[in-house]
């Protein structure tokens, strides 16, 4: 994860400072920028045509980011559907992560996550980077502004999807992840009225789980501190990563509720929506709920 990145872009004429960063910041060892031209009824000349200038205009700014980086990049341009497509050239290109982003509404708590960006989320089967952008910054890689892993928040239900995908995180910690905030929230909406009495109860159970799970990140050097909120969980998310100022939210694709969708669970998707920082949903081949 975070290896191998396939960069969505809607635009071939990228800012090279913008992909930049994005090297910098996330410590990526190889970058494919994915560009389709929309094609649903096909019309091959015109769709060629359009692919061509593309291209030229791609490859032009790929290789005055060359001269800046020793990350290898290459460029991909394809005629199509664009989720489609770009789920298709990642996988193709053994990529680990796509990299999109996702244009921030008016007003600011209705996020709009456009139907390509929607879809990639929920059918492609690598992790999925989403960066959120004001509608002036017309490229994914905008967004960043800091290390991606210097300070992560890493919300767990304690399910075995959610622990699979903190599993990943683990993964990242022998190069680049410097400190994780464990986060796991008791659901207010299904505690309240009938289960409040348990509370002290389950708080106990699910401290103990978060202490192992520090103490995991802790073994490999990186800080890592926990906490427990009763709240709406993905309200809570958001809340939690503005008062710390976290680097990145990373999420599990779905948690213990697995009837949303094909990989994709309605807390991912809501923080997703709404959050500042960029998001990382993790995903990992499907497994049985225990």
């Amino acid at each position: 994860m975070l290896d191998r990145l396939a960069v969505a872009i809607s635009r071939p004429d990228f800012a090279v400072d913008h992909l930049l960063s994005l090297i910098d910041y996330s410590g990526v060892s190889e970058i494919v920028i994915v560009h389709c031209v929309e094609s649903v009824l096909s019309t091959p000349a015109r769709d060629q045509a359009l692919a061509n200038r593309a291209r030229d205009k791609l490859n032009r700014r790929v290789a005055d980011a060359a001269q800046h980086t020793s990350i290898p990049l290459r460029a991909e341009v394809r005629i199509g559907i664009p989720a489609q497509q770009i789920i298709q050239a990642a996988t193709e290109s053994a990529a680990d992560t796509i990299a999109v982003g996702a244009f921030v509404g008016v007003p600011r708590q209705e996020l709009f996550l456009g139907s390509t960006v929607l879809e990639i989320i929920r059918y492609a089967r690598g992790s999925i980077l989403v960066v959120h952008l004001t509608p002036d910054l017309q490229h994914v890689v905008a967004g960043l502004r800091r290390p991606l892993l210097e300070h992560v928040l890493f919300p767990t239900d304690v399910s075995d999807f959610s622990l699979n995908a903190f599993d990943e995180l683990l993964g990242l910690a022998d190069s680049r992840l410097r400190r994780v905030t464990l986060l796991h929230i008791q659901d207010a909406t299904r505690l309240d009225p009938h289960l409040m009495d348990r509370l002290p109860e389950f708080d106990a159970t699910d401290e103990q789980r978060l202490e192992g799970m520090a103490q995991s990140l802790a073994a490999k050097g990186i800080e890592a501190d926990h906490r427990i909120r009763l709240a709406v969980p993905e309200q809570s998310i958001i809340r939690t990563a503005l008062e710390l100022d976290v680097s990145c939210i990373a999420i599990g694709s779905r948690g213990r509720t697995i009837d949303y969708g094909p990989s994709w669970g309605s807390v991912s998707e809501r923080v997703v929506r709404r959050a500042d920082a960029p998001v990382l949903v993790i995903k990992r081949e499907e497994i049985e709920p225990a």
